[in-house]
């Protein structure tokens, strides 16, 4: 890995191309040639770059951006590559070399570069911070075939940035927009958190899951290509954590890649196709009634199969040697099955789902002269899903026990058209380089929104009459009863088994809109003197639905490296950074406008006829506070990296932020005595849920990590993170909190959010060719909420908290926590107060490539690949859900995890 690297080399596994007679003529020698292609950053081929070997004659690159150095002695040798305009770069090589060498040259102020076979470390950029850096090579060869693992794992490598994991972006040839992971025999390098000060991006740098850039490979002059295929076998794979028996888990994958001229010199392409058959179960664990009335415990292993077909294409058209069009096509159409169940949620609860994403991307990168460059690209993307119940019953909710009867998600469909075009110029002259940019997203949706219009009984529990042993109520006496003891009540017709609620949506499930998206940015990177380099930024955002307009942020950072060998760095930033509310946030807005969409609540409902009798229905509506504003970020960082002897570096980053108009949600027309049909200040029997820009919170963030990748035969990166993050929104624009008055206790860490967080993975040479590797990853302090499952205050939200109480309190119940009592109560318990176990997460890989073709000289060398790969091949049990209903059957239990051991094995062909 290095750190946002002015050249980006990828070594394919491939010897080297012919030699065009434009570039060379081929002279009769014993040597090794070597051969590549000279970019620049936006992937333009570069004619005339000058290639030379130990200062020797120099070598032209030809129309096509290519170069041939022939009769080259085998051994260690210097290369150094320039061209007007852009840095030049210094590499040293290995001959024979692995394949040809794809060399990107950036116009920025000069550096060095060492290389061996495969990797390579190159200056910081003034933007960047905390662990950024670079895959390709044989790191990039270790990582996972298979999609799924390979997402995973470069999220975890993006986890240094703090936050979730799964909410790092995903972005591939520089477009914007977060998408799938494309193959990856399909990709050249990956960058991680590349310059995330830079004015280019919207994302704050901390505590949002980092950020992933993936550039995919170009095309070649030669046809190649492989058949593929894995296999995960039910023999190879460990029991779940928490099933009582091993369930037939198995994973298959076929596919094939091809690439190559489609026109010589100018025109060529790649494409794949991949199908994965996935057999998966989800683990069951709840609690639930037998025969008789009394609780027992539902264990089951239901099967959860998707079926996946996933196509690509590229074509790169070279048409003019200053001028490179680039169409590609990603997609993937899958059928999934019982979706939704596990854990506490039942099979008949499930919903089986049809999703598809198609996405067409355009690029056309122009050099318009040694000093200017223009990129343009536009993506068209539609995706969307189709789901279909199990059941259409009314959901059952009994807090804490189980979940069950019909999908509350309905006959949900989601189909949309998401537009992003993005403009840039890169100017670049002795001591600047200005990039400028517009960046616009426009998105067309058309969803049928059915979640909870099959209605749904809640049972969450509270004070009910003390019944007899014939099952009377004892007069003038009352307990506090669990969600499920209420439940039990209600189907025996006992007293006190009235549901807590019923809850309802009716009216017009379409919801159809545009929403349209925008930013300008501008970034200057600067280089002041030798050694120190200035970055400023400035990015202005605009979007409607909801409208925003004010969100201007500018950007700020520094870069020292002294000395003219510089060992270490040091690098400081202050910069601001704005949100913005995505497409889902303002459909979920419209699902619940209280016009054409009705959203009711039944209080203390008659189960089974939740609106007969003297039943009371409060409604819902969602608003927006008047002049809303956007979220806004000040973070601001300082750290370094230091070069230690035997290619050892030292990275450290320390960091702060604070945030303020953050989205949250508010019931504003809250009742004032607590009760549901009680006096309120606005309307009777309506809940008003105002979206608000009132949030507000802080970030302290550290980062340290070593690695070295210059050892012959290990090479290594380790880091951890500390991210202490504390709000009052929980990172939701639906987050209420538990008193609409007031905000005590709402000041937590998020949800699911690890503030420790430790990161690594190591390559081995092993004799008779074998290579290992392996990725780590660890988290710890994730947080939950603890709730009562009542809604004490009648606000419509059943996200009451307990309270502390004082010794000798009716009901009160000693916890790791203190005293608790679901109400009554002396002081107020926090949110998020439950902890998680720590998670480990361990994946090992061995692979050995056996060669087929003797001729080493052949442009695409036949061999076939095998490997055994392992997931969390310690087995260890990564709980993901802890039981928080207070006073609940699973109180404290963890009833939920990732998957156990995961084996399979791979075989690959390449021609």
């Amino acid at each position: 890995m290095q750190r946002t690297p002015l050249l980006a080399l990828t070594m394919l596994c491939a010897p080297a191309l012919p030699h065009p007679p434009v570039l060379l003529a081929q002279a009769a020698c014993t040597g090794s040639a070597l051969s590549g292609t000279v970019r620049d950053t936006t992937a333009a081929l570069l004619p005339n770059a000058t290639l030379s070997i130990d200062s020797g004659t120099p070598v032209q690159s030809g129309p096509d951006g290519r170069f041939v150095l022939p009769c080259l002695s085998t051994g260690a040798h210097t290369l150094q590559v320039g061209a007007e305009g852009f840095a030049p770069v210094t590499l040293k090589i290995k001959v024979p070399a692995r394949g040809p060498l794809d060399l990107t040259l950036t116009p920025a102020t000069e550096t060095t570069v060492d290389v061996d076979a495969d990797t390579s470390d190159a200056a910081s950029s003034p933007n960047s911070a905390g662990p950024s850096h670079q895959i390709q090579g044989k790191q990039l060869e270790q990582l996972a075939d298979d999609p799924d693992d390979l997402l995973r794992e470069v999220q975890q490598m993006a986890s240094g940035m703090g936050g979730n994991p799964a909410n790092a972006t995903i972005a591939v040839d520089g477009f914007q927009d977060s998408t799938h992971m494309p193959p990856k025999a399909s990709i050249a390098y990956i960058k991680v958190n590349p310059d995330l000060f830079s004015a280019e991006y919207r994302e704050p740098p901390f505590g949002n899951g980092g950020r992933v850039e993936i550039y995919t490979k170009p095309g070649q002059k030669t046809y190649h290509g492989a058949l593929f295929t894995t296999n995960g076998s039910p023999w190879e794979n460990a029991r779940d954590p928490f099933s009582n028996s091993k369930a037939a888990i198995g994973k298959q994958r076929y596919g094939f890649e091809l690439g190559g001229p489609l026109r010589k010199d100018s025109m060529d392409f790649f494409t794949s196709l991949e199908y994965r058959r996935i057999d998966n179960f989800a683990v069951v664990n709840a609690v639930a009634l037998g025969s008789n009335g009394a609780p027992v415990n539902v264990v089951a292993n239901v099967a959860t199969p998707q079926r996946l077909w996933q196509p690509t294409a590229k074509v790169t058209w070279q048409l003019s040697p200053r001028n490179t069009f680039i169409i590609g096509y990603t997609g993937s159409v899958s059928n999934l099955d019982n979706v939704g169940v596990g854990g506490t949620t039942l099979q008949e609860s499930g919903y089986s789902s049809q999703q598809y994403d198609h996405t067409l991307r355009f690029s056309n990168v122009t050099t318009v002269n040694a000093n200017l460059m223009h990129e343009a690209r536009v993506s068209l993307r539609w995706d969307g899903e189709n789901d279909t119940p199990a059941s259409t019953a009314a959901q059952v909710q009994v807090a804490g026990a189980f979940t069950g009867g019909g999908a509350s998600i309905g006959a949900q469909r989601i189909h949309e058209l998401r537009t992003e075009i993005n403009d840039d110029a890169i100017l670049s002259t002795a001591h600047h380089t200005f990039k400028a940019g517009l960046q616009l997203f426009l998105n067309d949706e058309h969803r049928r929104l059915t979640t909870d219009f099959n209605g749904a009984y809640v049972f969450g529990g509270g004070t009910a009459p003390v019944l007899n042993s014939s099952n009377q109520a004892v007069a003038g006496q009352t307990t506090t009863i669990s969600g499920l003891e209420q439940y039990r009540r209600a189907l025996a017709g006992l007293p006190g088994g009235t549901p807590t609620a019923f809850t309802g949506v009716s009216g017009n499930p379409e919801v159809d809109f545009h929403q349209t998206q925008a930013a300008l940015y501008v970034q200057d990177d600067w280089k002041l003197s030798h050694g120190v380099m200035v970055s400023a930024g400035l990015r202005y955002f605009i979007q409607d639905k909801p409208l925003l307009t004010d969100v201007l942020t500018p950007r700020l950072g520094i870069l020292w490296a002294p000395g003219k060998e510089p060992k270490w760095t040091v690098h400081a930033h202050a910069g601001m950074f704005g949100g913005q509310f995505n497409r889902s946030e303002w459909a979920e807005i419209q699902r619940q406008d209280g016009v054409q969409r009705v959203t009711r609540t039944v209080y203390n409902p008659v189960y089974g006829s939740p609106y007969s009798g003297n039943a009371t229905t409060i409604f819902s509506a969602r608003t927006l506070a008047p002049h809303l504003s956007d979220t806004l970020y000040g973070i601001y960082n300082i750290g370094g990296t230091r070069d230690l002897p035997h290619g050892f570096s030292l990275m450290t980053d320390l960091g702060y932020g604070r945030f303020w108009n953050y989205s949250r949600s508010n019931n504003i027309n809250a009742p004032l005595n607590g009760s549901p049909t009680g006096p309120r200040p606005l309307a009777p029997n309506l809940n008003l849920l105002q979206v608000q820009a009132s949030g507000q919170g802080r970030l302290d963030f550290i980062f340290g990590g070593i690695e070295n990748h210059k050892l012959k035969r290990v090479q290594f990166f380790a880091g951890a993170v500390h991210l202490d993050q504390i709000d009052d929104t929980n990172d939701d624009t639906f987050f209420t909190p538990q008193n609409p008055r007031s905000d005590a206790g709402e000041f937590a860490r998020r949800s699911d959010n690890a503030p420790w967080q430790a990161f690594g993975n190591a390559s081995v040479t092993l004799p008779w060719k074998l290579q290992f590797s392996m990725d780590g990853y660890a988290n710890g302090g994730r947080r939950y909420n603890i709730t009562t499952g009542f809604d004490n205050n009648g606000d419509g939200n059943f996200n009451d908290r307990p309270q502390y109480a004082a010794a000798g309190t009716p009901g009160a119940v000693q916890t790791r926590y203190g005293l608790l009592v679901a109400t009554g109560g002396t002081a107020v318990f926090s949110r998020n107060r439950g902890v998680l176990p720590w998670a480990f997460y361990m994946d090992g890989n061995l692979s050995r490539t056996f060669p087929l073709t003797r001729n080493t000289k052949a442009d695409h060398p036949q061999a076939i690949a095998v490997n055994l790969r392992s997931s969390n091949f310690l087995n260890h049990t990564n709980v993901t859900s802890v039981g928080g209903i207070f006073n609940s059957p699973l109180f404290g239990v963890p009833f939920a995890a990732d998957n156990g051991r995961r084996v399979e094995a791979g075989l690959r062909y390449s021609f």
